[in-house]
């Protein structure tokens, strides 16, 4: 008897342990980890993390008229002190974030509120071996998420130069960026912003990296902007 009573307890310790483990995603990231499986942006605690820190600027934002433009997208956008351009911005941007990533966390009463949309998505999605074929389809859904917008600035994925860049990576980009300015144009609030001049042949001078860009990067996509949003006399 004092086996059998052993033994159930011991099974419904081990159900309760495997329930947390499938209940906080442990066991899938171990599946992936041990199989080599991508894990989606959704599911990292970077994202998460960030996700509630936005929680509240989304909030304040949505109470007043005060924010003019936000930016949205990777680390790239998560970088950029986006308030030194125009004071009255909001960066919302998310290291490794992904296009279904982006896709997934933006909402539809922001997009409506803040005039100005600034999006840079598109590296992450490439650097994760996304089926080309699947780029038609997250663009289009991008295009209909900032549609009610009054407007959108959607810059290009910016050129990379660092060594895991492989030659389907780049294809991919340069896919992504067609199908992006394509739908951009058949858009009545959409600017296309290809990478600055000369960003490419200057990367190494350009970027921390090959892919992040450095304070002359930076300043070179500020300076783009402004070409197209009026901002302070103080700033590029």
């Amino acid at each position: 008897m004092k086996q059998r009573i052993l033994l159930a307890a011991n099974l419904v310790l081990i159900l309760a342990l495997a329930a947390v483990l499938v209940k906080s995603g442990y066991l899938s990231k171990a599946v992936r980890k041990l199989t080599g499986t991508h894990v989606p942006v959704t599911e990292t605690d970077h994202y998460k993390r960030m996700i509630w820190l936005h929680e509240r600027p989304i909030s304040q934002a949505l109470a007043s008229p005060d924010i003019q433009i936000a930016f949205i997208g990777d680390s790239i956008i998560e970088g950029w002190l986006t308030s030194n351009i125009m004071p009255n911005t909001m960066n919302l941007g998310i290291s490794r974030d992904t296009a279904p990533g982006l896709i997934a966390r933006v909402k539809p009463e922001l997009i409506a509120h803040v005039p100005t949309w600034y999006l840079g998505i598109g590296v992450n999605d490439a650097l994760t071996d996304t089926p080309p074929e699947e780029i038609l389809g997250y663009v289009a859904q991008l295009a209909n998420v900032f549609r009610p917008a009054d407007r959108l600035i959607w810059r290009a994925v910016l050129p990379v130069t660092a060594a895991s860049w492989s030659t389907e990576n780049e294809a991919f980009r340069t896919a992504f960026n067609t199908a992006a300015q394509q739908t951009c144009q058949d858009m009545a609030n959409c600017t296309f912003l290809a990478p600055p001049d000369g960003y490419g042949e200057n990367t190494a001078d350009w970027t921390s990296d090959g892919l992040h860009p450095n304070a002359i990067g930076y300043r070179h996509l500020a300076q783009q902007l402004c070409a197209e949003i009026s901002c302070p006399p103080q700033h590029p």
